[in-house]
C-alpha cells in the first residue's frame, strides 16, 4: 500500500513538472512576443519623431506684420519681420513662397511671390541678391507690394489673408482686417 502511495505521490510530482514546463515554455514565448511588439512601437515612434522633426523644419514665425505704405490711388505694401526658429538645415529663399488672398463680392483674387527680396534685418529688405538662404539663426525682413497688379488692392474696411508657404514644410495663414481709416504704420501683428 505504501509502494502505491509513493507510486502516486510521484505521478503527481511528475504532472506537476510537467506543468510547471509548459508554463514556462509559454511564459518564454509571451515575453519573447512582447519584447518585439515594445521593439517595434519604439521603433515606429522614432520614425514619427524624425517625421515630425522635418515638418518643424518648415515653420515660420511672423514678429511684425503691417501696412508699409498706403495711398487711396493704389500704391499699397506691406511689410513683414520674420524668422525661421526650428530649422534643421537651411531654406532657400525661392523655396518660401506667399499669397495674399482677397476676396471680392463675387470671387477670390490673389497675388503671389517668393521671398526672393527678403534681406536679414540689417539690410534695406527689397534687393533681391542680398539674401539667398534662411538659417535659425537670422531675422528677416521684406516688403511686398501689393498693389502693382491691380488685384489686393487695400482699401478702407478691407479684410484679406496672407498665406505663407514653405517647401516640404507647414503654411501659415495670417487673416486680417483693415478698419475704416488705413494708414501705413498700421500694424496688423
Amino acid at each position: 500500500m505504501e509502494g502505491l502511495r509513493r507510486s502516486e505521490t510521484a505521478e503527481l510530482a511528475l504532472g506537476a513538472l510537467i506543468s510547471f514546463i509548459g508554463i514556462m515554455i509559454t511564459s518564454a514565448i509571451m515575453a519573447s512576443l512582447l519584447v518585439a511588439i515594445t521593439q517595434i512601437t519604439f521603433s515606429n515612434s522614432h520614425e514619427h519623431a524624425a517625421a515630425q522633426s522635418e515638418t518643424l523644419n518648415g515653420l515660420i514665425h511672423v514678429n511684425r506684420f503691417e501696412l508699409s505704405e498706403y495711398s487711396a490711388g493704389g500704391k499699397d505694401s506691406v511689410y513683414l519681420v520674420f524668422e525661421f526658429p526650428y530649422l534643421l538645415n537651411d531654406v532657400l529663399d525661392t523655396d518660401v513662397v506667399w499669397s495674399m488672398l482677397c476676396p471680392d463680392a463675387t470671387q477670390v483674387r490673389y497675388i503671389s511671390g517668393d521671398f526672393d527680396t527678403a534681406t536679414e534685418i540689417t539690410d534695406d529688405g527689397v534687393s533681391a541678391g542680398l539674401n539667398d538662404v534662411f538659417t535659425n539663426a537670422g531675422i528677416y525682413h521684406m516688403f511686398i507690394e501689393i498693389s502693382a497688379t491691380g488685384y489686393c488692392d487695400i482699401s478702407p474696411n478691407h479684410s484679406a489673408e496672407l498665406v505663407i508657404a514653405i517647401n516640404g514644410g507647414r503654411t501659415t495663414t495670417i487673416p486680417f482686417e483693415v478698419g475704416s481709416s488705413p494708414y501705413a504704420g498700421m500694424i496688423f501683428i
